[in-house]
Parts: structure tokens; sequence; C-alpha cells
């Protein structure tokens, strides 16, 4: 195989994207990932003190956008890992949603 095939087949399976954004890309959702769940504590620490309550809708979030993440890594990769993490991730969403949902409604 010359330099040129090897460079081409390179472009292909990497979409046209450099080596250097894609880790980027991963690094910045890592950070991003990491930086939502401190200020979900934060929020939920500062609803404990003021109102002595949590509301669950911003670990809805947090989880929902999560689950989602390691979805899409599942999809792309295929590792069962990933997967895992996914339905882990969305049925804590789920549940802090069902959670969110009764307090609302005033049955919890």
């Amino acid at each position: 195989m010359t330099k040129e095939e090897i460079l081409e087949k390179s472009r292909k399976e990497n979409k046209n994207k450099d080596i250097c954004e894609i880790e980027a890309i991963n690094q910045s959702s890592a950070t991003a990932i990491r930086i939502g769940l401190l200020l979900c504590c934060l929020i939920s620490t500062i609803e404990v003190v003021f109102t002595d309550t949590i509301h669950c809708g911003t670990w809805t979030v947090f989880f929902g956008m999560t689950g989602t993440l390691f979805l899409i890594k599942y999809i792309k990769l295929r590792k069962k890992h990933e997967l895992v993490l996914s339905i882990f991730y969305i049925l804590l969403g789920t549940g802090f949603l069902v959670t969110y949902i009764l307090n609302l409604l005033g049955v919890i």
C-alpha cells in the first residue's frame, strides 16, 4: 500500500475530520459532563439550603444528556460498556422525570 492509499483510507474512515479536532471534541464532551455534574450538585445544594427541597428537573436534564451521549457512542463504536452506561443514565433520568412530575402534581 502506498502512502497516498493509506492517507485516502484514513480520510474515508475519519470522514475528512482532523484527528486533533476529533480528540478536542472528545475532551470537551468529557469536561462538559463534569461541569454539568458540578452545576447540578451546586443547584441541588442551594435548593436544599434555601427551600429544603430538591427539584428533580435539573437531574432529569443532566442524566438525559449523559444517557444520550453514551447511546450515541454505543451506536458509533458498538462497545457494550457504552450501552450499559447509556441504559443506566437513561433509567436514572426517567426516574428523576417521574419524581419531578409527581412532585409537580403534589403526589409526593
